[in-house]
């Protein structure tokens, strides 16, 4: 770790601060009142620190080096993701290249590499399948994989991501009503809120439906939910929903995918903003001057991915929504806006 502190360029009273805090560590375990005896650390980054996240970060960040320039790495805590084009034999060798380069280095800087959790997944029908290996051990060639919380399949679908989470939300939205002695309608639908809501609704700009059996499934749990509430059950679902004064999961998932192109487009989010959009920039338009360019798609994978499927709705807002001064009064804004064309139910 040391080293690699170095290797950044960190020195003088900074890097001995550091070395203090590495050095000459202690742990013990504690069960109820008793504790072990200490014991030294001898390796290993503090966890429950501050500085233990970052520190890691470091030690791991020059994994991107050695995979090389031609290939495509992500990171995210210890997760790391390499992908690139197959197209030819050369392109397999190069992606087979760069996981024995990555075995090097996790034994050269001792990182034990969890075999078990890694797969491959071919994405696309005219995909050169083929068994990659590492440390040794062939990777399973596998038809959907879970990618940070999110299940995507060989072909860029993610029904099995909405059957998994509308399963468990129906699940824990039953424990609600269960285990709650409360009957009051707000406290319920508050826990609902709380504890059910975000299961429907994490990383939705990437997955979010556009077929109606899709947007109907995921819609359900909160329509059950609500249902069962005390006084709610003879009421139509949009008399519900006002009653509590909430919004259908369709509607704050489309939302959440104009709030997002609006992060990106005005820098909030450090991304390339061209990676997904082509924007106009033509003042003489009608509308606002941030209208975006609609591609051609050959394939639904495009067409409903986050780059397409919301761009006519953006380009239908009007000009002081899009040109708001922040997210909280571009989110403001948009709550003005009927946005019932653009959705199923």
């Amino acid at each position: 770790m040391l080293h690699k502190l170095k290797a950044f360029g960190i020195s003088g009273i900074l890097l001995q601060w550091l070395t203090i805090f590495l050095h000459n560590r202690f742990q013990s375990v504690k069960v109820g009142t008793h504790c072990s005896s200490f014991s030294p650390v001898t390796s290993g980054i503090l966890q429950g620190s501050v500085l233990g996240p970052l520190l890691f970060l470091i030690y791991i960040n020059d994994i991107v080096d050695i995979i090389g320039p031609n290939l495509t790495a992500k990171l995210f805590a210890d997760d790391v993701k390499i992908y690139v084009s197959i197209c030819d034999i050369d392109s397999i060798n190069l992606l087979q290249d760069s996981l024995f380069a990555i075995s090097r280095w996790a034994a050269e800087w001792q990182l034990n590499i969890s075999i078990s959790k890694c797969a491959v997944l071919h994405l696309g029908r005219k995909n050169l399948t083929y068994d990659y290996a590492l440390d040794g051990v062939t990777l399973p060639n596998v038809r959907e994989m879970r990618d940070l919380g999110v299940l995507v399949n060989s072909n860029l679908s993610f029904s099995s991501h909405y059957a998994l989470i509308t399963a468990k939300a129906h699940q824990r939205a039953g424990l609600i009503i269960r285990c709650f002695k409360s009957r009051d309608p707000f406290v319920l639908f508050r826990a609902f809120t709380v504890y059910v809501r975000p299961l429907l609704e994490y990383c939705s700009p990437v997955w979010s439906p556009v077929y109606k059996t899709d947007v109907i499934k995921i819609e359900s749990v909160q329509r059950r939910f609500t249902k069962r509430l005390r006084g709610l059950a003879c009421l139509p679902y949009k008399d519900r929903l006002q009653f509590l004064s909430a919004e259908t999961l369709e509607l704050r998932r489309l939302k959440q995918d104009l709030l997002t192109m609006f992060k990106l487009i005005n820098g909030i989010i450090d991304v390339d903003v061209s990676q997904f959009f082509d924007i106009t920039n033509y003042s003489q338009t009608r509308g606002h001057n941030f209208k975006l360019v609609k591609p051609v798609n050959n394939n639904n994978a495009r067409a409903f991915s986050f780059a397409c499927r919301r761009i006519d709705c953006w380009n239908a807002l009007p000009a002081d929504t899009v040109l708001a001064t922040s997210t909280t009064v571009f989110k403001h804004l948009l709550d003005s806006h009927n946005f019932n064309k653009f959705l199923h139910i």
